[in-house]
């Protein structure tokens, strides 16, 4: 690997007051031996999974300064968000130099990702409110969840379906805010449990008539993102409970250069999605527990890529159902077995109508067999139309090493086949495909992946945690989109509606792959004084592909080769400050400028920082908020040809009542 040899200036997010409980600490204050990873399937303590785990707790969601939750993830260290604007408007999460397909987004341990697009893992059908704790575990999960697990998982735990027990108690928070361009942001909800009944709800919403486009056409990067999500839960017996959730998701944004860099591009793209999802869960005594969830979703995505081309239009269905029993054996033997099967469907008038099913067994068990040593070992026998039959191990390891170091391994094989879009995008789309446009290919094999990761968590003092991790992953037939002729593609596919004379993306899979990469991380807590706290972190992460063959990947190009994110905070009583940041540096890509195709450039390097204050009008109660988006005015893309938000100014007013 190639030596570090940047400095790493400290950007920072300093974190506003909690809505709801104003001196919680940040997730760099949990001891890694106290957070507990229910993405693990055992329920385990981060300390004992064998990987790199982030938690972030629900109560500490409002000190971010971001208005969605795909910004906060921006900040988080060691997680690349590749976004075409801000609020929530589109973004593509990737962990350890993968594609944005390559990672798998879970609500409660039920798949997110649909089936259509991974562009829209960041549609999330869940409000604030509404969230217990997020978990970024870094590097393979298809042992445990299937396909898409190949970077790594995001698992969303709310307090409705999580087995937590917490106390009786009434939870109502808010902010609004309002800023320049017409912006209109609220984050509003509320949480209750009294007598086994638990009922959660919130709303998400941003618009704004947005910024000029410096794009040819110009426009205006405009928005209106709309969530509601309700949930219960309910204790039917000493056993038994129940819990239900119902949300819908609702955008239409400006999407001019989101999938191309066509100078004739004025695209316009509005999506819906209907998710309800249910739980029952069986306590059959204090070792043995039964779950069962069902998950029916339905979306809708409309494109429009100019006002007088034809739109392309698609209707996404999706049944999910999954069934797990853990079982504590021993104090050194826990097992968990389940099975999951699902049903993916699309109807679209440029892809067609298809169907695929797909099935899945797993069994997971965590073994201690002496003090301090950790071992997780899951299997899973997994079934899709796509790629037949596939056995997926994996094993992670850790050992506590005194009471300051503890060090972690694992291994373990990913798959991920191509998602509708990648197989059908264009095929039967009406008249010329424009050039420029991405072209879906009907005969790509499933990706196969080996991870190998090694790292260790050191506390040399009680106010400070280093984190480090080597990774390894060697991957075949890797789906990206590459740039041929018209006449290339109509050979290879067969379609008829395209131009030979015009440049298309065509969907393929790559020789190979090999990524490797370091991840580091520091974070401190600090009380200052009685009433003033200091909470930061510093991640860095460093990624190196090798693509076999003379391949130019749409997709890889955009992953970061280095990545800095960093908070510090300092919290009082009456006041919260601070400013949150990201730094990226990877190699730029540029088209050739013609009278088709725009002049687009992915920005090399940039910083990218935010800021927000909250002063206290009545301490615990209500705040007066400040906060920018893009302080310094960066220019820059994420992705080609998409061009990111100036400085965005906006001011408000955040609630939070408790009983």
């Amino acid at each position: 690997m190639r030596p570090i040899r940047y400095a790493t200036p400290l950007f920072c997010s300093f974190f506003a007051l909690n809505s709801f409980a104003q001196t919680a600490p940040a997730d760099s204050a949990r001891s890694l031996r106290e957070v507990t990873v229910y993405g693990s399937r055992l329920n385990q303590v981060a300390g004992q999974t064998g990987r790199y785990v982030s938690v972030i707790p629900g109560r500490t969601l409002s000190q971010y300064p971001v208005a969605s939750l795909d910004d906060l993830l921006r900040l988080l260290p060691a997680l690349e968000v590749q976004s075409r604007g801000n609020f929530g408007t589109q973004a593509d999460i990737t962990l350890r130099g993968s594609t944005f397909n390559q990672v798998l987004i879970l609500l409660d341990g039920m798949r997110l990702n649909d089936p259509l697009t991974g562009h829209f893992a960041g549609y999330f059908p869940i409000t604030p409110a509404e969230i217990e704790q997020i978990e970024v575990v870094r590097g393979p999960g298809a042992a445990l969840y299937g396909p898409d697990a190949v970077g790594g998982f995001v698992n969303i735990v709310t307090k409705t379906f999580a087995a937590t027990h917490r106390p009786d108690a009434v939870e109502l928070g808010g902010t609004f805010l309002a800023g320049e361009y017409d912006l209109k942001s609220t984050n509003a909800g509320f949480y209750g449990q009294e007598k086994g009944l638990r009922l959660a709800g919130g709303i998400l919403n941003n618009t704004a008539s947005g910024q000029q486009l410096n794009l040819p056409g110009g426009g205006r990067n405009d928005f209106k993102l709309n969530t509601y999500s309700l949930s219960g839960a309910y204790q039917i017996s000493e056993k038994l409970s129940a819990a239900a959730r119902a949300s819908f998701d609702r955008r239409d944004y400006n999407a001019q250069n989101f999938y191309t860099t066509a100078a004739g591009d004025r695209a316009r793209e509005t999506t819906a999605r209907d998710w309800y999802q249910g739980q029952l869960r069986y306590d059959w005594n204090a070792r043995a527990r039964t779950e069962l969830q069902l998950v029916s979703t339905a979306s809708t995505d409309y494109y429009l890529y100019t006002p007088a081309s034809v739109a392309s239009s698609h209707l996404m269905h999706y049944l999910n159902v999954q069934g797990q029993h853990q079982l504590t054996l021993s104090d050194k033997v826990r097992l968990t077995l389940g099975g999951q099967a699902d049903r993916r469907a699309v109807r679209s008038n440029d892809q067609g109508r298809h169907a695929v099913w797909h099935q899945g067994a797993f069994a997971v068990a965590g073994l201690t067999p002496t003090p301090g040593l950790s071992l997780t070992a899951a299997l899973r026998l997994d079934h899709d139309q796509a790629y037949g039959t596939e056995v997926v191990p994996q094993l992670t390891a850790s050992q506590q090493v005194g009471e300051k170091l503890t060090v972690r391994g694992a291994v373990g094989r990913a798959i991920r086949a191509a998602n509708f879009t990648e197989q059908y995008y264009s095929s039967i789309r009406p008249g010329t495909v424009p050039s420029g446009f991405n072209i879906g290919n009907p005969n790509l094999s499933a990706e196969r992946t080996w991870s190998y990761e090694g790292g260790f968590d050191f506390q040399p003092l009680p106010v400070l945690t280093l984190r480090a991790t080597y990774f390894n992953r060697y991957g075949r037939n890797l789906i990206d989109y590459v740039g041929q002729s018209g006449s290339q593609v109509i050979e290879a596919t067969g379609l008829t509606n395209l131009n030979p004379a015009a440049t298309y993306r065509l969907a393929e899979n790559l020789f190979a792959v090999t990524t490797q990469g370091l991840e580091l991380e520091a974070t401190t807590r600090a009380q200052l004084t009685p009433q003033l706290r200091l909470d930061g972190s510093l991640g860095y992460t460093y990624t190196q592909l090798d693509v076999a063959g003379d391949v130019v990947s749409q997709y890889l190009s955009n992953v970061a080769k280095q990545l800095i994110t960093g908070n510090v905070s300092l919290t009082h009583r009456r006041f919260s400050v601070g400013v949150g940041g990201v730094y990226k540096q990877r190699a730029g890509q540029r088209t050739t400028p013609s009278a088709t195709v725009n002049d687009a450039e992915l920005t090399p390097s940039y910083v990218v920082i935010n800021g927000r204050l909250d002063v206290a009008l009545l301490p615990g109660r209500v705040w007066v908020v400040g906060q920018a988006q893009n302080l310094f005015n960066a220019q820059y893309s994420d992705l080609l040809g998409a061009q990111m938000p100036g400085r965005w100014l906006m001011a408000g007013v955040r609630l939070a009542l408790r009983n």
